[in-house]
């Protein structure tokens, strides 16, 4: 079943709610890799992640605020766009935001639950 566009903005004001506010209205999960860079590399993602409204048809085709890229250049400056055909990033970021039903049972799909 397709989404209607009123569950897409709720999914969307959720994620964002949650990206924003991480640790506080969701359940922040980190990888390994994240896990294993310096505290100051992680505090810097994470203020990223939650400032992060680079979201386009490109990097959200569905409208659902729910993933998104950072980049961190050799000078140490985030990006949230890599257009340096020349040259890789020093470090690659990519974040994702799932929803679950309340009862974190499982996912909510096409806003199932909103």
């Amino acid at each position: 079943m397709e989404a209607t566009p009123e569950q897409i903005a709720t999914i969307a004001a959720l994620n964002d709610l949650a990206r924003r506010t991480m640790g506080v209205t969701c359940r922040t999960v980190i990888t390994q890799g994240v896990a294993a860079l310096d505290s100051s590399t992680q505090t810097n993602i994470i203020k990223m992640v939650e400032a992060f409204e680079d979201f386009t048809t490109d990097n959200d085709p569905r409208g659902e605020h729910d993933a998104g890229f950072l980049y961190r250049d050799l000078t140490g400056q985030w990006h949230t766009r890599w257009t340096a055909e020349d040259a890789r990033p020093s470090l690659s970021v990519m974040w994702k935001i799932d929803l679950y039903d309340p009862g974190l049972v499982k996912i909510a799909l096409n806003g199932s639950f909103c």
